[in-house]
């Protein structure tokens, strides 16, 4: 962190370590780097380490993804990354474990690019750290094929220049060059890393140096970590250096209490050295020096023999005397053993019971000293044995420490293995969900498919069908139709034979009628005129053969009654004909009128005939009128019949307008 008043709040760190290659050879350091240094970061006290082991491509990018969102508030974020890496075309590649990397194209999907990285830390506020340990001879580059000729494929990794500002970069060797496992339990470049990069206070760029430095001592100069980057002109260190407490000044009074409860020489010993001077270094003087005088037993038996010392003088003869001469040369003396000599040697004496008084304190001294030494030996012997049970427990504790840590370890690394295998498990977990979801969205799409053609050849049946059926019923309709026409045709073929043969036949019969009429003398065509009129209800008169007024009269009527021409004209073969055809109309009575004394007929309803023939009988009738007769050839006269047999044979017409109109035969 950053030294000085602007101290970093929040440092993370994510640590990863690639070793079980699936692929290729697998590393053995990165698994113990990346746990050294996620150690490393924990004891500098880093609010958060993560630590990620044998990362596939896709739990790669999710780390980076999560440590995205761990950067945000964070003041320094490092990222540490151990394993293979390489550069494509000038790009740097993190390889995961999972990595083929058949061709140089693969490296975009199968690896994590540098630049992934940056972007996972660049919401950090200060510092911005990635170290990279990834500079080890790659075996993909030796199995790889270039899609692109000109791109270039090469061991280690390329000089880059980072994005954004306060962020460094750390190679374990320089570009182009490779980093050497080691032959111990870390890299070189780790080890050197843990040995320096979080001394408290220390910049962070002289503790790459010295990683630096320590690298290339440990190789012999074969490899030179490399650092890119830069960083602006305050300290920034990744542990804040300690604080120093100042000293102040003690007070002399309180130290003295202290050493008088105390009580002991070396108590006082310590107070001189504190407070050398001044009046209460006096004091300790004095009651350090009562201390040391306390526990001489000379002086103590000096005192006692000069309690027992007469206080008069003595005279030269007292001196003279042998015990006297002996106890003086013995009167500076604590062996206990002189002492009794003297006593033995002058029992008598009156100093043999100062010798004796002497002896006493010197044996009680002695005693006393031997009680203070076997206290003191036993002390020792307690401080001894404490320290060597506070030894055997501080052994015990680090044996239970190291089995701890050996314990903890192999949780973390059976931790780790079993993460790693749920992990991979996971990934194939995820890839056989995938592939099943492929070949169900794959039978799926055949199955649509499969439904959209039988949908498809369904509709195209169905409309087949349709099709098929709109022609049977439209064959059929025509059939039905041709059918109705052929049957219409031949009824209409039939009736019109019927009809040619009838009007052959009833022109056969008006032709040999009309020779036969023309034969006729007009007084009988007359008073056939007139009995036929009679009949249809025109004409009351005689039947004398005379056309006279009433016959007259009766023509008109008759002709006014069935549309014809108006005219008085007396009644010819034709007419006649037509009257004999003809039944009782109502126009004859209407012309007649009733001034004209003739009784109203009974009418009789006129019979309904088809328009057709009405109208082709009167278009017919009407061309043979306007028609000339053609000249016949000279043949036999017909034989005359009578009018009764005409009438017989004779046929009504309809007409349209309701009224009956007299027709000849065959019309």
């Amino acid at each position: 962190m950053v030294a000085g008043p602007a101290l970093a709040d929040k440092r993370v760190a994510l640590v990863i370590g690639n070793s079980a290659y699936e692929n290729v050879v697998k590393l053995e350091n990165p698994h113990n780097d990346a746990a050294a240094i996620a150690e490393m970061f924990r004891k500098a006290k880093f609010d958060q380490v993560e630590l990620k082991r044998d990362l596939g491509v896709i739990e790669f990018k999710r780390a980076l993804r999560d440590f995205y969102n761990t950067t945000r508030d964070a003041d320094v974020a490092v990222v540490y990354y151990a394993g293979h890496g390489i550069e494509v075309g000038g790009v740097n590649y993190m390889v995961p474990v999972d990595a083929k990397l058949r061709s140089d194209y693969d490296a975009e999907d199968e690896a994590v690019a540098l630049e992934r990285i940056f972007r996972s830390i660049e919401s950090t506020r200060r510092l911005r750290l990635v170290i990279l340990d990834a500079c080890r001879d790659n075996p993909f580059i030796r199995s790889m094929q270039r899609q692109i000729a000109t791109r270039a494929v090469s061991q280690g990794l390329a000089k880059i220049e980072p994005m954004g500002t306060d962020t460094l970069v750390a190679y374990a060797a320089k570009a182009g060059s490779t980093a050497e496992d080691g032959a111990g339990r870390n890299s070189p470049f780790t080890q050197a890393l843990v040995d320096n990069l979080t001394t408290p206070g220390l910049d962070i760029r002289i503790a790459l140096g010295r990683v630096r430095d320590e690298v290339l001592r440990r190789t012999n100069n074969r490899q030179e970590p490399f650092v890119y980057g830069s960083l602006g002109g305050a300290t920034v260190s990744l542990v804040p250096e300690p604080e120093r407490v100042p000293v102040t000044a003690t007070d002399p009074r309180g130290d003295y209490e202290m050493a008088e409860r105390v009580g002991t020489v070396s108590a006082w010993d310590a107070f001189l050295a504190v407070h050398g001077t001044g009046f209460y270094a006096e004091l300790a003087r004095q009651q350090r020096a009562k201390l040391a005088a306390a526990v001489k037993p000379d002086a103590m038996a000096v005192a006692a023999l000069d309690r027992t010392t007469p206080s008069r003088p003595l005279t030269d003869a007292e001196r003279a005397t042998p015990d006297r001469l002996a106890w003086e040369k013995l009167q500076d003396t604590s062996d206990p053993t002189a002492i009794r000599a003297f006593i033995k040697k002058y029992p008598a004496s009156p100093l043999a019971v100062v010798a004796q008084a002497r002896l006493e304190v010197i044996e009680r001294a002695i005693a006393d000293r031997k009680r203070e030494e076997a206290e003191k030996q036993r002390q020792e012997a307690d401080r001894q044995r404490q320290e060597r049970e506070a030894a055997r427990l501080r052994e015990e504790d680090e044996r239970r420490a190291k089995a701890a840590a050996a314990e903890e370890a192999r949780r973390a690394k059976a931790a780790a293995e079993a993460e790693a295998r749920a992990q991979r498990e996971a990934a194939r977990r995820r890839e056989e969900d995938a592939r099943i979801a492929r070949l169900a969205d794959a039978e799926r799409a055949k199955a649509e498919r499969d439904a959209a053609q039988r949908r498809a050849e369904e509709e195209r049946q169905a409309k087949a069908a349709a099709e098929a059926e709109r022609q049977r019923q439209e064959q059929e309709r025509q059939r039905e139709a041709a059918r109705l026409r052929d049957e219409e045709e031949k009824r209409a073929k039939a009736a019109a034979e019927a009809e040619q043969k009838a009007q052959r036949e009833a022109a056969l019969r008006l032709e040999q009628d009309k020779e036969r009429t023309r034969e006729r003398s007009q007084e009988e065509i007359v008073r056939s005129a007139q009995i036929e009129l009679r009949r249809i209800g025109c004409y009351e008169g005689d039947d004398n053969g005379v056309f006279n007024d009433a016959t007259r009269r009766a023509m008109v009527a008759y002709r006014l009654g069935t549309a014809q021409r108006r005219s008085d004209k007396a009644p010819d073969a034709v007419d006649l004909l037509e009257l004999q055809a003809q039944r009782p109309i109502k126009g004859c009575l209407a012309a007649l009128g009733p001034d004209k004394g003739i009784d109203k007929p009974t009418e009789k309803p006129p019979v309904a005939e088809r328009p057709s023939r009405d109208k082709k009988t009167k278009k017919d009738t009407a061309t043979r009128r306007e028609k000339p007769e053609p000249k016949r050839e000279a043949r036999p006269a017909p034989r005359r019949e009578p009018p009764a047999r005409a009438q017989a044979t004779a046929r009504p017409a309809p007409r349209a307008g309701g009224g009956a109109v007299m027709h000849g035969i065959g019309f």
